[in-house]
């Protein structure tokens, strides 16, 4: 997976169709190009040079610049579709009022040219320092979402029980009594139960679901990248007709070894969110308001 932090982007301009209009250079957010007798010219820039976030590339009217490196080729740059295929406000709005976190899922399977399209949207979402090293592990079928919530089940058993109170005694001056209450009071009750009813014949954790995505990401990568492709994830499926319960237990799997190996999660890697996913068993005929804890507008 992924690439050197240090590792920069290389700018390439062709000057037969470059216009000069210098657009690239505005919108660079690195200030690696420059104009230069009327044509741009990378340079160093700011801090860690070309980043390779292609907006140069998305800008050129001509076509006229490509980026290479970073993961970023030139023939990644596409064609953005027309406006009026764009969602309106009022349609998005009524994509996430429409959205709930299902938790009853029909036993039939996904087919994979929907999850492979769920993953491609997914691609999409913004990352912090793009490109982004996450990586995602796509169970396709209800028999291998099944093998992993028991190998998962087995972790958080492991975990529930290292966290024991001794131990969350000793971390208590490192960690501070708000986070050291929440492992105390919800994060280890949660970590021993699970298993437990898992063994009772009870799926709590991907609640029997027919397919689950699991986001993964690079020492050098944000860790709210995971759960913003989720996200974006979770509305595509939306719009495919998918039910979806976002899973945040998972990142407790992170510190087990055997289990990313299994998986084929690299060892440095750290595990974010799973996506459960599957077609709605129950139909929902209303929807729920929700609203902020706050919201204050700055005079």
């Amino acid at each position: 997976m992924g690439y050197s932090f240090r590792e920069s982007g290389v700018p390439s301009v062709d000057a037969a169709t470059c216009k000069g209009c210098g657009l690239c250079v505005r919108t660079c957010p690195e200030e690696v190009l420059v104009m230069d007798d009327g044509k741009p010219r990378a340079v160093a820039g700011t801090f860690l040079g070309c980043i390779a976030c292609g907006h140069c590339m998305a800008v050129c009217p001509t076509g006229g610049i490509t980026v290479s490196g970073r993961g970023l080729r030139p023939d990644d740059r596409i064609e953005l579709p027309p406006r009026d295929r764009q969602a309106t406000p009022e349609q998005f709005e009524a994509l996430a009022v429409a959205r709930r976190s299902v938790r009853r899922f029909k036993p039939e399977d996904v087919p994979r040219e929907l999850l492979e399209q769920v993953v491609r949207i997914a691609s999409t979402a913004p990352m912090g320092i793009p490109p982004s090293d996450l990586g995602v592990v796509v169970f396709s079928r209800r028999e291998q979402v099944r093998a992993f919530a028991e190998d998962a089940c087995a972790s958080f058993e492991k975990a529930g029980r290292f966290f024991n109170p001794i131990v969350l005694g000793l971390m208590r001056p490192f960690i501070g009594k708000s986070q050291y209450e929440a492992f105390r009071d919800f994060i280890r009750p949660l970590l021993l139960l699970l298993p437990e009813m898992w063994k009772q014949g009870r799926d709590k954790f991907t609640y029997d679901a027919p397919a689950l995505m699991l986001f993964h990401y690079g020492p050098m990568t944000d860790v709210t990248d995971c759960t913003i492709a989720a996200t974006y994830a979770m509305l595509a499926a939306e719009t495919m007709g998918l039910g979806s319960c976002m899973l945040g237990t998972t990142v407790a799997l992170s510190h087990d070894k055997r289990l990313k190996a299994k998986y084929g999660i690299p060892p440095e890697n750290k595990v974010g969110v799973a996506l459960a996913l599957g077609y709605p068993d129950v139909h929902y005929h209303h929807a729920i308001r929700r609203r902020l804890a706050s919201v204050h507008f700055a005079e």
